[in-house]
């Protein structure tokens, strides 16, 4: 098939070279390198003249950042509007700006709040919690499902954003981004209970105290932690008062 239309088969090359987003990213201008790397195959078979090509090039050298585990959802759109801008001009050149620089935007701060802050810390807290026994497998297997199904995600991205072109902002709309993000900071914030937990029973086990005490002493503190978060303590503060409990803990 053709790639001056942006058809999907001509999607493989922009795919394997996001993988690489964030190989080039430098302080002035962040990930312009890498995003004008990964469209580079589409420009290449698109037959553009010379002169666009230049312009294409400069339009993506400016400055870009986003979540690179969201790109390919603005990659895909941005090949979309590409090729109908450079088929018929169907796209002006300051809607592909206002489209790049505010998807862009917008996947940043969901990307991050859903990966950074909510599924990574939560699948870390899991494998830590899986090789609790001494095994070594189970972590192993949670980072290994990790990495292959976001590489399979990352390439459905790209295909859906390229069918959905502007639309692709309708798809942002939707609430299951904030159910998602919601889901995954509580995942972690139970996960970080349950080590928590089982460090204070190791902790108390290992100095021989009952069983018996050692739970219920652990679900206490547990409660109380909890109780105390939820008032919203200025940073400082919390800060301060975690470091007896820092320096208990290490003499344990």
């Amino acid at each position: 098939m053709s790639a001056r239309g942006g058809r999907p088969d001509d999607l493989h090359g922009i795919y394997r070279r996001s993988l690489g987003l964030q190989g080039s990213w430098n302080p002035e201008r962040m990930q312009n390198l890498g995003l004008a790397v990964a469209l580079l195959p589409w420009l290449r078979r698109s037959g553009a003249a010379p002169a666009e090509a230049r312009r294409f090039c400069r339009r993506h050298l400016e400055f870009f950042n986003t979540n690179p585990y969201c790109a390919n959802l603005l990659l895909g759109g941005l090949v979309r509007l590409e090729a109908e801008n450079l088929r018929d001009g169907a796209t002006p050149v300051r809607t592909l700006t206002m489209f790049k620089d505010s998807l862009g935007r917008a996947l940043a701060s969901l990307g991050d709040q859903f990966l950074w802050l909510g599924l990574q810390p939560a699948l870390m807290l899991l494998a830590v919690l899986s090789a609790w026994p001494g095994l070594v497998w189970p972590p192993l297997l949670v980072v290994g499902l990790f990495a292959v199904t976001q590489l399979l995600l990352r390439r459905r991205a790209l295909l859906v954003g390229y069918d959905l072109g502007l639309d692709i902002v309708d798809l942002l709309g939707s609430p299951r981004w904030h159910r998602a993000i919601w889901t995954a900071k509580r995942a972690g914030a139970l996960l970080t209970g349950v080590l928590a937990g089982m460090t204070v029973v190791s902790s108390w086990s290992r100095l021989g105290d009952p069983g018996g005490t050692t739970t219920v002493l652990g679900t206490a503190l547990a409660m109380a932690a909890a109780l105390f978060l939820r008032r919203r303590w200025p940073g400082e503060g919390l800060l301060l008062a975690l470091v007896p409990l820092a320096l208990l803990l290490s003499c344990l």
